[in-house]
Order: C-alpha cells, then sequence, then structure tokens
C-alpha cells in the first residue's frame, strides 16, 4: 500500500511539473522561456539590489509567476503580445483605509528580462495621511539598503564645502569621471528639469534631491552604476496623498547587457496540407 501511495505521490508531481502555470499562455509572456538566463559573467549577485526579491536582470515570467505565489493580483500587461511591463497589486488593511502596492516590472520586450523595477505605496482614501507610510518606508529602505546618499558624498564629487547642491554643478562634476557609466548620467540629468533642482542636506545628513514637486532619497552602488531612489512629494508642493510614496530601481550595466542580449529565436510549428 504504501509502495502504491509513493507512486501515486510521484505521478502527480510529474502531472503538477508537466501542467503550464496560466502566466505562460498570455499573450504578454507566452513568448518568453522561464528558465532563460543572463549570462552569469554579467551579474555580481551579492550587490544587487532588489524590490519584492525581484532584481534587474531576472526572467520576468518566472518572477511574474513567483509574485503571483506570493498572492499578488496581476493587473494589466501593458501592450499585449508585444508589452514591455506587467503590473501587480498587493493590498492590504491600514488604519481604516486600504494600502495599496503597485508592483511594475519593465522589461526587454525581445528578451524578457527585467530592465527596471517600479513599487507604488497609494492608500485608497488620499484624505487620509500619507506621512507614517512614508516614514515606515524609509526606514524600511535604510533597514535593508543601508543609509542612502548623504551629502559629504555629495559634497565630495561636487567639490562643494557647504550649502545646497545644484544637481547642474553635481552632474557637470560626474561628467569628469571615466568611471560613470553613461546611462547613469542621463538618469540623472533626466532628473534635472529646471535651474531649481538640488541636494540639500536633510536632519539625518543625507541628500535629499529637490527635482520639481518630487523630494528623493537615494541609494548607489560602484559610482551609480546601480541607483534606487525613493521619492514623494513635499508637503507644500501638491497632492501629497494622491502621489504616494515610491521606490525605483535601475542597474544601468544589467540594463546594457540585456539591451545587447540575442532574443530567443522561435520556431514556427511546421504546417500541414
Amino acid at each position: 500500500m504504501l509502495r502504491i501511495l509513493i507512486l501515486v505521490s510521484a505521478l502527480l508531481t510529474i502531472v503538477a511539473q508537466a501542467t503550464p502555470h496560466p502566466f505562460e499562455t498570455l499573450s504578454g509572456l507566452k513568448r518568453f522561456d522561464k528558465n532563460a538566463t543572463l549570462p552569469k559573467a554579467a551579474i555580481d549577485t551579492s550587490t544587487l539590489f532588489d524590490i519584492k526579491g525581484v532584481k534587474i536582470g531576472d526572467n520576468v515570467l518566472s518572477q511574474a509567476i513567483n509574485l503571483d505565489s506570493q498572492g499578488g493580483d496581476l493587473g494589466r500587461i501593458r501592450g499585449g503580445y508585444r508589452s514591455d511591463k506587467i503590473q501587480f497589486s498587493f493590498d492590504q488593511a491600514y488604519l481604516g483605509t486600504r494600502l495599496n502596492q503597485q508592483l511594475s516590472l519593465y522589461f526587454n520586450k525581445d528578451s524578457g528580462f527585467v530592465n527596471r523595477i517600479n513599487i507604488k505605496y497609494l492608500l485608497k482614501d488620499s484624505y487620509f495621511d500619507i506621512t507614517p507610510v512614508k516614514e515606515q518606508t524609509l526606514q524600511a529602505a535604510i533597514q535593508k539598503y543601508g543609509a542612502p546618499f548623504s551629502m559629504a558624498q555629495a559634497y565630495a564629487i561636487s567639490k562643494q564645502q557647504k550649502g545646497n547642491i545644484s544637481l547642474e554643478q553635481f552632474i557637470d562634476e560626474l561628467q569628469d569621471d571615466d568611471s560613470i557609466h553613461p546611462l547613469a548620467l542621463e538618469y540623472l540629468e533626466n532628473k534635472n528639469i529646471s535651474k531649481s533642482a538640488k541636494f540639500v542636506k536633510n536632519e539625518d545628513g543625507y541628500a535629499l534631491m529637490h527635482t520639481g514637486f518630487d523630494r528623493c532619497y537615494l541609494w548607489q552602488h560602484n559610482n551609480f552604476t546601480q541607483v534606487l531612489s525613493f521619492c514623494f512629494f513635499d508637503k507644500s508642493g501638491a497632492n501629497m496623498n494622491g502621489r504616494g510614496v515610491e521606490l525605483e530601481l535601475y542597474n544601468f550595466a544589467i540594463a546594457e547587457v540585456i539591451a545587447k542580449t540575442p532574443a530567443k529565436k522561435i520556431t514556427p510549428p511546421l504546417l500541414t496540407l
């Protein structure tokens, strides 16, 4: 009897493994192999940031299945068969309202590797104050990723000793450093939306980037090759509660590898006449 039960269990396991996950049949994702990986030499896994367990360079289909298993609700896949973004929602009760986490995975539409990750925290009722969520998210980020980019580091790069640092001046100094990835410079230039964009020292010594209405803390590795930002609206700037708070992750070196990775050719089935 025991032998029969073991045999039945083994057969059920084989059937379960053979049954494709529903995501593998979605028009936006079925073109990808969930077991595909980037060349191992391209990724130093010991220094990679992640958001909800997802890293830049991960397989989007495999990670979508993992997020589904964590209870994420598939929101949409932008663009159908040629999509380059998939979105999940996670909801939880929060002080008389609900906290919604909107996780977006942007990926190379040819190879299916994640090249940007964004998560936004929003309260269902925008009349509730988002400030406690902002403070909790910042502290959780510091606990997970360490201290953000400091004003002392910004002074060292900008060759300035005190006061606010214009983002334009900061970028100008970085441009003289050959080790800065061009995509990192492009990222910072896109943040430099006005002459008033700047780094301001906060009470903890962190460099808070002011760019438009956004206020952002940055975490970075290897001269901004990898950048994680945490952004929110200033109370005096606009609808802070409606804006929510947002984490966004880039790894420019790996994104470059992804862009150069050839897409897997899918052989169409033979036609029978």
